[in-house]
């Protein structure tokens, strides 16, 4: 998480009409091509991607040829990795902006992938059962109450049998990012509109609820955390350690992150 010049009024913050206009807002701005390799580099760094790329190939063997789609996509951190290591992948995003950032990525990085403007709570009828992996990052905790549940089925539905769901949200039990956002939101400078962390429990609880029977959760990115909410946005520098593990990770990480398999 970090923060930005934006300003997002207290009513917009539980109005699911509003989150158009929150997306929107956040991108209206496009990155320069040097940016952009640096937060490309940066995930390529980062546990969470290292964990995903384990998880994979534990499960199908190779990255390469599989079929993923990224639910609630934005310009697709995580599908550029996979496009680049041989997956067909698939972005799905509300925001027509978001996804038209995603394709000048993509064409100017060379990769190849599908693009569809849709929200993940409507029925995703002609994605049903297509892809080995669903995955999504920061996306789930921008939903309440039933939608959070709704949210999570999309994943399930959209995989093939003995298809991987990987969701990516943010620790309700990491202290720094818990109290950056506070700050923001009480300042009225939170960009995110509703967000609401999730606790381990929570999302496997929820995983289970919409059908999946294997799951696996860990957290991770503590110095992340510290890195981000008051180095970087603070204390305006970069410090170069936020990659490193942490013995508070386990409890405490910025990243919560979960691994479901669909059954046969």
């Amino acid at each position: 998480m970090c923060c930005g010049p934006y300003s997002v009024e207290a009513s917009t913050l539980s109005s699911p009409a509003a989150r158009p206009v929150v997306w929107d807002r956040l991108w209206r701005h496009t990155p320069s091509d040097t940016k952009d390799d640096s937060l490309l580099a940066r995930e390529r760094r980062s546990p969470r991607w290292v964990s995903i790329v384990n998880k994979l190939e534990i499960t199908f063997g190779s990255i390469k040829g599989l079929k993923t789609i990224e639910l609630g996509s934005g310009r697709g951190d995580l599908s550029a990795l996979l496009a680049k290591s041989g997956a067909k992948v698939t972005l799905l995003d509300s925001s027509d902006k978001a996804l038209g950032q995603a394709r000048h990525r993509f064409d100017r990085l060379g990769l190849e992938a599908g693009y569809q403007r849709d929200d993940i709570l409507t029925t995703l009828q002609s994605f049903r059962g297509r892809f080995d992996v669903a995955l999504s990052s920061g996306v789930i905790e921008h939903f309440k109450d039933n939608d959070r549940t709704r949210a999570v089925q999309a994943h399930y539905e959209v995989l093939a049998p003995k298809g991987m769901a990987i969701i990516s949200v943010p620790n309700a039990r990491c202290i720094p990012y818990r109290v950056w956002k506070l700050y923001l939101e009480l300042r009225g400078r939170w960009p995110y509109g509703l967000e609401l962390p999730y606790s381990k429990r929570e999302l496997m609880e929820r995983a289970r609820r919409v059908g999946f029977k294997r799951i696996e959760g860990s957290c991770m990115g503590f110095w992340q955390s510290v890195g981000d909410q008051l180095g970087r946005n603070l204390l305006g520098w970069g410090p170069d350690w936020v990659d490193r593990r942490s013995f508070m990770d386990g409890t405490m990480g910025l990243v919560l992150l979960l691994f479901a398999w669909r059954s046969p």
